[in-house]
C-alpha cells in the first residue's frame, strides 16, 4: 500500500537500525558500566532548544545517531531516551527501579495525584483495585448508549453546519465530540454544567505542564507571569465545577435522593467504590483528581488519533475503500449499535494502527529511583526516562516497513509474536491506561458513523505538522473537505 503523505508536512526521518544492546541489568556493575552515548548539546542549556523546538524530531536524530538508549542533559537535568520494546519493557514493569516522576510531575497541577500520577504505590494500588470494576468491557458497554446519542448529535451538527465540499477542521470537530462523549459518561445530567470547559481550556493546561517538563528553566507556578494566571484561571473553574457536582452528589446519596433516571454514570461509580479491606470510599479530593484525569485525558487522545486516522485515509484509497464497504454492508443506512461493533474489525485496525503512526501519548516518563544498568549502560538515580513510544511503533526490527500505513498489522494472526512492547499507546505493565476499553469503544463508534456519512479528503497545501506535548496533535489543525457519500441517509446540504 502507498503511505499516506502530505507533500508540504516535513519528510519523515529515515528509521535507524541502532545496534542492538542487552536488556535490563547486566554482569557489568552501575559504576563501570559506561554510560550511554551523549547527543550533541550546547553548553549549559544542553538540548533545552532542541526539545523545545521540537522534541519527537531531537529524540528521533538521537535514536538514528546513537542507538536505543540516548543520554540528553536539558540544562542541570540529565534524561534518557528509550527507543526499542526491549528496554520499554525492563523500564515499564520494574517500579522498584523506574517509577513516576512524584513531586517534579507537572501534571499534577492539573491531574493532582489521580492514577496517572501518583507515585505512593499503595495509595496507587488502593484506588486502582477499587477502580477496576469501572472500567471493565461489561462495565463500559453500559456507557454506550450515551456515546452514540453524543456520536448521532455530531453527526447532525455536521449536516447542520456543513455543505458537501465545505472546508472541516476535522481536529477541532474531533475534540468537540469527544469532549461531550466524556461529559455525558462522566456527569450524566449535570453535563449542561461542564460547558465553560471547552477544549481550548484543555489545550492551555496540557500545553502550559508540558512546557514544564521539557524546561527546566520554567519561572514558578507562584509568580504572577500572564501564563501562570491564565493556567489558574482555567484550573479554578476546573475545581469550582468538579467540587460542586461531587458535593451535590453526595448530598443527594446522603439524603435518599439519589437521581433515579438510568444507569449510573462514571462519576456516581467512583463516589460508590469501596476498598475490599476498610470499607472506606474515595474522599473528594481523590474522586476530583480520577475525574479531572478522565475528563482531560480521556478526550483529547481519542479525538487526536481520529483525526490521524482520518487524514490517513485521505491519502490511501484502497484503505479508504475496504473500511467504506465494511461499514457500508454492516449499517447501511444507520447508525452503529454495540453488536455492529464486533462485525467492522477492520474499522479497529484503522484506528489502531493510526495509534502506531501517531501514539496519541507519545512519550512516556519515568523517574529512576536507583543507580541501575539498562541496555549495557549506567543510569543514574535521579535521572529521567523518556519512553519513546513515537520511535518504539517505527523500530524496525519490529516493523516491516515502519512508515507505511497499514492496517492489516493488526489481524488477530499479524499479533502473534510480535514483541508485547512494540505496540503500547495505552502504556504497559501495571500502569495500563485503566481507560483503554472506553477509548476503544468510543473510537470504534465513531470511526464507523462518520465513515458511514462522510469521506473526509485533506485540503491541498494545508500543512500538517506534529505538535508534541503530553499529546501528539496536528500543530495547524487537520483541514479536510467533508464529502457526504452518495445514499447516506440525511446528507450534508
Amino acid at each position: 500500500m502507498t503511505p499516506a503523505r502530505e507533500p508540504a508536512a516535513p519528510t519523515p526521518l529515515a528509521t535507524p537500525t541502532p545496534t542492538p544492546t542487552t536488556v535490563g541489568a547486566t554482569t557489568v556493575g552501575a559504576a563501570t558500566a559506561p554510560a550511554a552515548p551523549e547527543a550533541r548539546a550546547l553548553p549549559v542549556l544542553g538540548s533545552v532548544l532542541d526539545f523545545r523546538k521540537d522534541i519527537l524530531d531531537a529524540m528521533h536524530q538521537g535514536w538514528r545517531d546513537h542507538g536505543d538508549l540516548v543520554r540528553y542533559r536539558l540544562g542541570p537535568v540529565v534524561v534518557h531516551g528509550v527507543s526499542s520494546p526491549e528496554l520499554a519493557g525492563v523500564v515499564l514493569t520494574d517500579s522498584a527501579t523506574y517509577g513516576k516522576l512524584g513531586a517534579d510531575n507537572p501534571l499534577r497541577l492539573i491531574l493532582g495525584e489521580g492514577l496517572l500520577t501518583s507515585d505512593d504505590h499503595e495509595s496507587w494500588m488502593r484506588n486502582r483495585r477499587m477502580m477496576q470494576p469501572i472500567y471493565t468491557k461489561q462495565a463500559i458497554s453500559r456507557m454506550f448508549e450515551s456515546m452514540a446519542a453524543s456520536t448521532a448529535d455530531q453527526v447532525a451538527h455536521m449536516a447542520a453546519t456543513y455543505r458537501t465540499g465545505d472546508v472541516v477542521d476535522v481536529h477541532a470537530e474531533m475534540m468537540r465530540v469527544t469532549l461531550d462523549i466524556v461529559s455525558r459518561c462522566m456527569f450524566s445530567t449535570d453535563v449542561e454544567r461542564t460547558r465553560d470547559i471547552s477544549p481550548e481550556a484543555v489545550e492551555l493546561a496540557v500545553n502550559y505542564a508540558f512546557d514544564r517538563l521539557q524546561n527546566p528553566f520554567s519561572p514558578p507556578t507562584r509568580w504572577p507571569t500572564p501564563r501562570n494566571r491564565r493556567f489558574q484561571a482555567v484550573m479554578r473553574r476546573m475545581d469550582t465545577m468538579t467540587y460542586g457536582i461531587i458535593e451535590e452528589r453526595r448530598r443527594a446519596a446522603a439524603s435518599a435522593d439519589r437521581r433515579g433516571d438510568g444507569a449510573p454514570d462514571l462519576l456516581d461509580m467512583l463516589l460508590d467504590v469501596r476498598d475490599a479491606d476498610t470499607g472506606e470510599g474515595m474522599s473528594d479530593r481523590e474522586v476530583r483528581d480520577e475525574v479531572i484525569t478522565t475528563f482531560g485525558a480521556g478526550h483529547e487522545t481519542t479525538a487526536i488519533t481520529l483525526t490521524w486516522a482520518f487524514y490517513l485515509l485521505s491519502g490511501n484509497r484502497e484503505v479508504l475503500r475496504r473500511v467504506q464497504e465494511e461499514v457500508d454492508e454492516v449499517l447501511g443506512d444507520r447508525m452503529p449499535t454495540m453488536a455492529d461493533l464486533a462485525a467492522m474489525p477492520y474499522a479497529l485496525q484503522v484506528f489502531e494502527e493510526a495509534l502506531r503512526l501517531y501514539p496519541s501519548a507519545p512519550i512516556v516518563p519515568r523517574l529512576v529511583l536507583k543507580d541501575t544498568v539498562l541496555g549495557g549502560h549506567t543510569v543514574p538515580a535521579g535521572s529521567r526516562l523518556l519512553v519513546n513510544l513515537y520511535n518504539i511503533h517505527r523500530h524496525d526490527r519490529h516493523w516491516a516497513d515502519p512508515e507505511r500505513f497499514d492496517p492489516e498489522r493488526f489481524t488477530a494472526g499479524a499479533r502473534k509474536g510480535r514483541h508485547r512492547f512494540a505496540h503500547m499507546p495505552f502504556g504497559a505493565g501495571p500502569h495500563l491506561c485503566i481507560g483503554k476499553h472506553f477509548a476503544l469503544m468510543e473510537a470504534h463508534l465513531l470511526l464507523a458513523a462518520l465513515v458511514r456519512r462522510y469521506e473526509f479528503r485533506h485540503v491541498p497545501g494545508h500543512r500538517v505538522v506534529n505538535q508534541a506535548s503530553i499529546t501528539l496533535r496536528p500543530r495547524y489543525g487537520m483541514s479536510m473537505t467533508a464529502h457526504a457519500r452518495t445514499g447516506a441517509a440525511g446528507t450534508a446540504r
